[in-house]
């Protein structure tokens, strides 16, 4: 067996399965290096700095089944990095039979009876992942591109920018599935089932009005066939000092994201905040500041339906949400057996 000292792993994306995948590994010895080739850490777990506060626009709260997330969020409560996330609810007549977290039947219309807690990273979405960093590197701003075979049980990394990183004696992915495919599918057919699983587009539009939108509810759960969700931005829940600007955040549906994938920033703006307007049944205040952002990768709709996968003698290994589903619990958990599965592959 070799000395853990000795190992060298590459993790490829900082999300939560990339960062429960490194954490595992460094704190039983390993040596980890994570590339991300965004600016910040967290994926899909996103937060956008305003001159007024943050728009929390990926992944607007988290729930625990698995003990093992659910102990995770104690100790990110504890860390200051969660927090108890409660709305004022409103659940529309659109919302499909598996939405999100399961809600009482009297949560349809008004109030948060969800039948487990809902979890915010604190202060914002993406400080959530706090508790999994450590002292090994992580490379932002890294698009890596290609993965080379370097002798039977070692690997090179090659980035967009033609940087070459290694050798490592293994590799976890945990990227997007299309472009995990796009990674794996040169150096094994065993990846090839990665083509199958389904990957949902989101459009989310951050708008901060000028004064408080005049609504009984803080966040509304597929109230429309445009939106799937519509929140608050903020932890506020007194009605009555609310700050402004007041930030809004608003998802689009995975059909109308779809349908409007490549439309311009500025019409997916204008029709989701006319859609907000028809739904909320007030008049919108006076715009602060708008903006769009498009997740092309953004829900699961059919996983691969297991952990993670591996090949290259277990040493090159897929993982992310999208192996068991559309939840952040899911690329925790998946990014954990990931990381024991590298370290069997290795003792072996």
């Amino acid at each position: 067996m070799p000395r853990m000292s000795n190992v060298n792993i590459a993790i490829i994306g900082a999300g939560m399965a990339g960062l429960k995948a490194a954490s595992t590994l460094h704190r039983i010895g390993m040596n980890v290096t994570v590339f991300e080739k965004s600016r910040g850490l967290g994926g899909r777990l996103a937060s956008r700095r305003t001159d007024f506060g943050h728009f929390n626009h990926g992944a607007q709260y988290v729930t625990a089944r698995d003990p093992g997330f659910n102990a995770f969020l104690q100790e990110a409560t504890e860390f200051n990095a969660a927090q108890n996330w409660s709305p004022n609810l409103h659940r529309g007549t659109s919302a499909p039979a598996q939405s999100g977290a399961a809600l009482s039947p009297i949560a349809r219309h008004v109030g948060n009876l969800a039948e487990e807690p809902w979890y915010q990273g604190a202060p914002q979405m993406n400080k959530l992942i706090r508790p999994l960093v450590d002292t090994f590197p992580i490379q932002k701003q890294h698009r890596i591109v290609g993965i080379e075979p370097s002798g039977p049980r070692s690997f090179i990394l090659h980035d967009d920018l033609d940087g070459t990183y290694g050798p490592f004696d293994g590799v976890i992915v945990t990227a997007p599935a299309p472009q995990t495919a796009d990674l794996l599918r040169p150096l094994a057919p065993r990846y090839a089932p990665i083509d199958e699983v389904v990957m949902a587009p989101c459009w989310a539009v951050m708008a901060a009005f000028e004064s408080p939108l005049p609504t009984g509810f803080d966040a509304m759960l597929y109230p429309s066939p445009e939106i799937s969700w519509a929140a608050r931005s903020s932890q506020n829940d007194d009605m009555f000092h609310r700050r402004t600007p007041d930030p809004w955040v608003l998802h689009a549906s995975p059909e109308w994201s779809r349908q409007h994938l490549e439309e311009d920033k500025d019409r997916v703006i204008e029709k989701l905040l006319a859609a907000l307007r028809d739904v909320s049944g007030v008049k919108l205040p006076e715009l602060h500041s708008v903006q769009a952002h498009r997740w092309r990768y953004a829900r699961t709709e059919l996983p691969l339906g297991k952990s993670h996968l591996n090949g290259m003698n277990g040493r090159v290994i897929a993982a992310g949400d999208w192996c068991l589903g559309a939840r952040v619990e899911a690329a925790w958990r998946s990014g954990r057996t990931a990381a024991h599965a590298m370290v069997e592959a290795l003792i072996g």
